[in-house]
């Protein structure tokens, strides 16, 4: 499990062309937000793609990089790129599903019966990162609805630069019945 104020696994991905993304070497100055996306089946996730890009310039002005990764695969990553309509947006392809249920904690839904989804894939998650690799915040979700807004993500890292808040949820003693 993801524990706010722990260190995150390594993340070694390849992006579109953009080479090799590492997290230990292509975080911004105050961090890196992470999204996990469905895939090119989701029109969610094609829209969010599209409102992340548009708030590229604001993450760089708070010192974040940004990168959108699943598990698809390098074709259909490149195409939910093109319903998207991004260019700029770092996106990164063939998250393994081990890695997405094992060290992201991310739930794994198969296809559904005539549908365009791949037979396994990854539910959302969203993770802010400090540039030590120890995660801030985290949202996993089991379906594609009720993801934070890239406004509340932005606002809430920036309010928390700005106010030095620490991460929450780092408890991990006992606890009482």
């Amino acid at each position: 499990m993801l524990t706010p104020g722990k260190q995150v696994p390594a993340l070694t991905i390849e992006t579109l062309g953009q080479g090799t993304f590492d997290l230990d070497k292509n975080h911004g100055e105050n961090g890196t937000v992470v999204i996990v996306y469905r895939g090119l089946h989701c029109p969610i996730c094609i829209r969010q793609m599209a409102e992340v890009e548009a708030a590229l310039d604001d993450f760089a002005v708070q010192g974040i990089e940004v990168v959108m990764i699943s598990t698809d695969t390098k074709d259909r990553a490149e195409q939910t790129v093109e319903k998207a309509g991004t260019s700029k947006l770092r996106v990164g392809y063939e998250l393994s599903l081990r890695a997405a249920h094992e060290d992201w904690g991310l739930w794994i839904s198969s296809k559904r019966e005539g549908s365009a989804e791949a037979d396994l894939f990854a539910e959302p998650g969203h993770f802010y990162i400090a540039p030590d690799r120890t995660l801030y915040f985290g949202w996993q979700q089991s379906t594609p609805f009720a993801r934070p807004s890239t406004a509340d993500m932005l606002g809430g890292i920036k309010w928390a630069l700005e106010n030095k808040y620490p991460p929450r949820g780092a408890y991990t003693g006992d606890l009482p019945s």
